[in-house]
């Protein structure tokens, strides 16, 4: 469907995550599905996943190989050698660039060479992080669990963990992309300092503009931004954009694609 519309010389690109912590956020933020609603924590839960977990529910992809499911794939499929190369060869045609999110300004000095793009394109403060509150540590043994029950995503991960780093080994070089880290992250704080007041995150109930509140689902607890008062209008916008949420900026780009259709409901 993205292909009948985007030109033939696009390029495509996805980002990944490290699966162990996909699945605690995922048990926080999607607590409301039907895998994980009754389960008092992610370790009983994983205890006896199929006490909780009905492959045929509607939402239960949230619940295993989330990722998997995101690139099409059966997220309960056998774990084949054969399957497991078949995917990722099929992600590797698909696909021109797999950023990984645990090396995000890394990723993001790789997505602005290969885009051919300049600093500023790329500079971002976090979004939709929870509240540290929400967060819980996982022992060795929750570790493993969550790799065994969500084997197909820990495959795509650890294959795709490779190829990011040898790319960057191959168009770039270690030092060079130290070097470039070193200067996304200062202007990071430069912007910080100019649209930010007291230079970080604060809780949901701290938010004084109500338009950038990010959505609060689960029993996460989103973070978001205030904005300094008294910048100049070309310097607000700027700000604005930085710090809008996923779906108030969604919201804001139909408009500006579609001025004469109110924007479709989304489901939550």
């Amino acid at each position: 469907q993205v292909q009948k519309v985007v030109p033939s010389t696009a390029v495509y690109f996805s980002i990944l995550r490290n699966p162990v912590q996909l699945m605690e956020s995922s048990f926080v933020y999607y607590k409301g599905t039907s895998a994980f609603s009754r389960a008092h924590s992610l370790e009983e839960f994983l205890s006896q996943p199929y006490r909780y977990y009905n492959p045929t529910a509607s939402d239960s992809h949230y619940a295993r190989n989330l990722m998997t499911f995101d690139f099409g794939f059966n997220p309960d499929g056998e774990v084949s050698a054969k399957r497991v190369h078949l995917m990722l060869k099929a992600i590797e045609a698909s696909f021109d660039l797999l950023l990984i999110s645990e090396y995000f300004d890394e990723s993001m000095v790789l997505l602005k060479e290969t885009l051919c793009w300049d600093l500023d394109s790329v500079v971002s403060f976090p979004l939709n992080s929870r509240d540290s509150s929400t967060r819980s540590p996982l022992s060795g043994a929750i570790v493993e669990k969550i790799k065994a029950w969500n084997k197909l995503d820990w495959e795509i991960y650890t294959h795709f963990n490779r190829t990011f780093w040898e790319r960057i080994d191959r168009d770039i070089g270690r030092e060079r992309m130290q070097r470039e880290v070193k200067v996304l992250r200062e202007r990071q704080a430069e912007l910080a300092r100019t649209c930010l007041q007291g230079m970080g995150s604060v809780g949901p109930k701290d938010i004084k503009d109500s338009s950038l509140r990010p959505l609060q689902h689960g029993n996460a607890k989103i973070l978001g931004y205030n904005l300094k008062q008294g910048l100049d209008k070309e310097t607000e916008t700027m700000c604005r954009r930085l710090v809008t949420p996923e779906l108030q900026y969604s919201s804001a780009l139909y408009k500006k694609q579609f001025p004469q259709k109110p924007p479709q409901q989304t489901p939550q």
